[in-house]
């Protein structure tokens, strides 16, 4: 088991059991102590935990995201550009997936004037930014409507997916946290399913994320960067995250 799959099962564990020592943890894992104490310094350095007698907790920031109402409206500008930047990638005649959240929307007004346009989308926001485009193509994936998000999501949607042979020439994908070290993740479990569904669907992968997102780490592991094809995201991320997001292959594009 490499250290990045170790070290998110960690994160796992910590979190339902934050009394677990580090000598329960090399058993489960069948590794030393050293490296298990390696893991959490590791964990420790980006923020993740925080090391305690014999073990380590997890940082209150990872467990908590704020409510759908304060984050559709903050970070807007940059989200705009995001938006902009994402519907710039996207060509006449395409069949594209987009994903809930708060950064998505804002590519929709971007898509006026393409052509032979279909866009398949688990966001109610989404959706209703496309009521104002006719032109466009749209299918909205069922499922149980997560009012936090405005997002359908569960095993419905993910179904759908696998059993109505769908495929996207591209995928925008949101998430709350994405790093070079954790790839993309997102804190909503039953969300996650779906978006590696749509990504397996897809022949191009774009994460789609405002700056403030690039360097964090939320619950569950979406995708490695390494399988993701651009990630378009605005200058306010931080440099030395993006350089290594960088180097292990996607392309960057800082919407300006």
């Amino acid at each position: 088991m490499g250290s990045q799959i170790r070290q998110r099962q960690l994160i796992d564990i910590l979190r339902n059991d934050p009394t677990v020592l580090v000598n329960d943890l090399a058993r489960k894992f069948d590794v030393s102590g050293s490296t298990i104490r390696r893991d959490l310094n590791d964990l420790e350095k980006i923020g993740i935990v925080r090391r305690v007698h014999g073990g380590a907790i997890v940082e209150d920031h990872l467990a908590k995201e704020p409510p759908f109402e304060v984050r559709e409206i903050t970070q807007r500008d940059e989200k705009a550009l995001v938006g902009k930047a994402a519907a710039s990638v996207v060509k006449d005649g395409m069949t594209i997936f987009i994903d809930g959240g708060t950064t998505t929307p804002f590519i929709v007004p971007n898509l006026k004037g393409l052509e032979k346009l279909t866009v398949v989308t688990v966001g109610l926001n989404v959706v209703c930014e496309l009521v104002s485009f006719p032109s466009i193509i749209t299918i909205q994936l069922g499922g149980e409507l997560h009012i936090k998000t405005q997002t359908f999501a569960g095993p419905l949607s993910v179904q759908i997916l696998q059993t109505c042979g769908l495929s996207f020439d591209l995928a925008f994908i949101s998430a709350v946290g994405v790093s070079a070290a954790y790839g993309a993740t997102n804190q909503i479990l039953d969300r996650v399913p779906q978006k590696q569904e749509a990504i397996q669907l897809s022949r191009k992968v774009a994460i789609v994320v405002d700056g403030s997102k690039i360097g964090q780490v939320a619950l569950a592991h979406i995708v490695s960067m390494q399988d993701v094809d651009v990630l378009i995201t605005d200058p306010s991320s931080p440099i030395e995250e993006l350089n290594a997001i960088r180097a292990l292959g996607p392309e960057i594009i800082l919407a300006e």
